[in-house]
This record gives structure tokens, C-alpha cells and sequence, in this order.
């Protein structure tokens, strides 16, 4: 197989365009075998030990291990309602750390920086979010008090 080929079979196990095409990528294929797999290129190696994991935990890895900045601006459509997906995501994604050659600091950094990806995109959503919630809690304590008064 030349060059060009592996590099085609290396953008089918793993496409690193996008997240989105990363995660449809091939996570099914273990092994190949037959003519001209010794000199198989090292990216394609790890993507097949990869696939070896199991289907979700290996769209994960292969995730974390080609985007090193994960871009969520295509969420932001959805303003902060995608952000506690987000923040789900990473700390499941945490699991899978062993996988790839990521330190807990570094992970904690990209959980870190997409949390303020998203506060930094929309800050009057989150301080009105805030004001809200306070605003709905005073409100509340001054309808007890009424209700108390009249008792």
C-alpha cells in the first residue's frame, strides 16, 4: 500500500476535521491483515488499539486524542443549555484518561477552559441566569413572609 493509501485509511479510522467527523469515524475495525501491513504507519496502529475498546469509550479516546482544544462553538446555537452536557461529557471522558497519553492536569486545564469557553461567549446569559435564580429566590422568602403576616 503507498503513502496516499494509508493516509486515506487513516482518515476513515480516524477523520481529525472536526469532532463531529471524529466521532463518526470507524471505531469497528481491529486488525488488518494480509499483504503489506508490516510497514502499517504508527497512527493507524494506535487508532486499531483503540478500536479494541469499547465503542463509545473509543470514540472518547480518539476525541481526546485529536483535538487537544476543543471547539464548542457549534453548541453555543443552544446558548447554556448544552453546558452541563459539556461538562458531563468531560468528566466521563476522565475515565478514559489511560488511554491516552493525557495527564489529570492537562484534562482538568481543557475541563477548565471549555467551562469558560462557554461563560465568556455568553456572559449576559449566565449573569441573568444568576440574577434570575436570586431574583425567583427573593421573591419567594417575600411571599413567605407575607403569608406569616396574614396568619
Amino acid at each position: 500500500m503507498t503513502a496516499r493509501g494509508w493516509a486515506a485509511f487513516s482518515k476513515l479510522l480516524c477523520d481529525t476535521t472536526s469532532v463531529n467527523n471524529t466521532y463518526l469515524s470507524n471505531h469497528t475495525l481491529e486488525t488488518i491483515g494480509g499483504y503489506g501491513v508490516h510497514a502499517m504507519p504508527s497512527d493507524i496502529v494506535e487508532y486499531l488499539k483503540l478500536n479494541n475498546l469499547q465503542n463509545c469509550a473509543t470514540a472518547i479516546c480518539k476525541i481526546l486524542d485529536s483535538h487537544p482544544d476543543i471547539d464548542i462553538e457549534p453548541l453555543f446555537q443552544w446558548k447554556l443549555k448544552c453546558l452541563p452536557l459539556v461538562v458531563r461529557w468531560l468528566e466521563n471522558a476522565r475515565s478514559y484518561l489511560g488511554n491516552v497519553n493525557e495527564s489529570t492536569e492537562v484534562f482538568q486545564r481543557r475541563q477548565l477552559s471549555a467551562v469558560y469557553k462557554f461563560v465568556r461567549a455568553m456572559p449576559q446569559l449566565a449573569v441573568d441566569g444568576c440574577r434570575g435564580k436570586n431574583m425567583k429566590d427573593i421573591q419567594s422568602k417575600s411571599k413567605k413572609r407575607k403569608f406569616d403576616q396574614t396568619l
